[in-house]
């Protein structure tokens, strides 16, 4: 039988709300992406393009919204800065009374003291403290605890290419990729557990400056292809665009057609807080006519 009686009557009840998609905090992204638990999501953006600060941004408003804790393997950011980084989104203050503070006020002790008790309960840290690169295997046995210890409901691998891939011989890269993701997707599933993994792209010739393809990760297009979610960051650069705080959420893949679809979304990223907010419509226009003539350029070359 495909669902017993008690599981069938808590879909059609709708008990399992989840199974609906957790909202992402931006109203103009939840058209198009929803957090599922036992799903995986692959996020990718060329360098500097925000991708695990804009991940950091989803997890707190997640945690805002429904309690859900995470586990976070996160390679790329010194432990100090990223608890910095997730507070000051939290709190929605700066952390230090350092330039890039401006005049904004800085977090009081209080909220610090605030903040470090909501660190300690909402995030869980994977790290591999010695000169060995952490294993596949390795993560999501320390992420199976936490889930099972602490109820953790989402994990963040960031990125791809700070793991050990060590492989036979005989293994082509294609087949290691697929059989790493394959045992995300089935840790993420048996422990209803949402996935984020970040992948970089491979270096791109001859860049306009457009946002990259879910097929330009760097190792397989398994990326995309047994992905349930694919995201990629992008940043305006060009000044003539628009303002360089503009954030483009691409959405190019969504197999659950009731949490999302394809499109773009628009945020504007406040760096003195970390925080995203939705971009003003003017804003958007501005950089989707910019977009449009860098493709028609591309192809004109």
């Amino acid at each position: 039988m495909f669902l017993g009686p008690r599981a069938l009557k808590e879909v059609i009840e709708g008990i399992h709300g989840d199974e609906l998609g957790i909202p992402t905090g931006w109203k103009c992204m939840d058209g198009l992406y929803k957090v599922v638990p036992g799903e995986l999501t692959i996020v990718t953006g060329v360098p500097n393009s925000g991708k695990s600060e804009w991940i950091d941004a989803l997890l707190c408003n997640i945690n805002n919204q429904c309690g859900w804790k995470f586990v976070l393997c996160s390679m790329e950011n010194k432990v100090r800065d990223h608890a910095r980084k997730l507070l000051e989104k939290h709190i929605k203050k700066p952390f230090f009374d350092a330039r890039y503070g401006g005049s904004v006020e800085r977090m009081s002790k209080d909220e610090f003291e605030e903040g470090k008790e909501w660190l300690n309960e909402s995030f869980h840290l994977i790290r591999c403290e010695d000169d060995c690169l952490p294993s596949i295997d390795w993560v999501l046995n320390l992420a199976k605890a936490a889930v099972l210890r602490h109820g953790v409901r989402g994990l963040v691998i960031d990125p791809y290419n700070e793991l050990d891939h060590q492989r036979p011989p005989n293994q082509t890269e294609t087949e290691y990729v697929s059989q790493i993701l394959t045992k995300i997707k089935r840790f993420a599933q048996h422990h209803s557990c949402h996935v984020w993994f970040v992948a970089h792209p491979r270096q791109l010739h001859n860049w306009t400056g457009a946002p990259p393809n879910m097929y330009d990760i760097s190792g397989s297009a398994h990326f995309i292809n047994k992905c349930d979610n694919g995201i990629v960051i992008h940043r305006n650069r060009d000044p003539d665009a628009g303002p360089v705080d503009v954030v483009q959420v691409c959405m190019k893949k969504v197999r659950n057609k009731v949490i999302g679809q394809i499109g773009d979304a628009f945020l504007t990223y406040d760096r003195i807080t970390g925080e995203y907010k939705e971009a003003d419509e003017a804003i958007v226009a501005k950089v989707v006519k910019q977009q449009i003539r860098q493709k028609s350029t591309s192809y004109q070359r």
